[in-house]
């Protein structure tokens, strides 16, 4: 490019030089070498804005690279998430083939008084020595009271109105 933009201003030197202004082939010349000139001009305009095109696609590649990247890396997950879900399916599966009687003796189910709730719980509580209250998830009633080792159901409405009985020992001021 600067090849040809030196060569059109070498021309514009020897026109100027030789002074051909002033006859018909000068002025002929002088307009086809100021025609050149522009042209150079163009072509030169022309080849900044191919590297600035070759420039910007060169980074669309790399941005479109890594896109592509990262789409299939997470098909690859997603492929490895469905076999992880077939697995587990297919544990679930064969948990099914077990009996229920198993899981029956490990936990007790009772229906809370307030909102009727199935709420279940390990059945080791029933031996614990401490004092446990099962309560339900949903309606925080407790529903199962481990006292002294006796276990015993709470009946609607007597979650707190044990508290208000005298206990033995215990006498009510006059």
């Amino acid at each position: 490019m600067r090849d040809l933009r030196q060569r059109v201003a070498y021309l514009q030197g020897l026109m100027e030089g030789l002074q051909l202004e002033d006859d018909k082939e000068g002025k002929i010349l002088k307009e086809i070498v100021s025609i050149l000139d522009d042209m150079a001009e163009a072509i030169h305009d022309l080849y900044d804005e191919y590297e600035d095109l070759e420039e910007y696609l060169e980074d669309l590649d790399e941005d479109l690279y890594d896109l592509e990247d990262e789409f299939y890396s997470a098909d690859e997950e997603d492929e490895e998430d469905e076999e992880d879900e077939d697995e587990y399916e297919d544990l679930e599966d064969e948990d099914e083939d077990y009996d229920d009687e198993d899981y029956e003796e490990d936990y007790i189910e009772v229906e809370c008084p307030k909102c009727h709730e199935i709420v279940c719980f390990d059945a080791d509580i029933l031996d614990d020595e401490d004092v446990v209250e099962v309560t339900c998830p949903s309606c925080n009633t407790v529903v199962f009271v481990n006292e002294e080792g006796k276990g015993s159901l709470v009946p609607p409405g007597q979650e707190h109105k044990d508290e208000d009985k005298p206990k033995e020992g215990d006498t009510e001021d006059i």
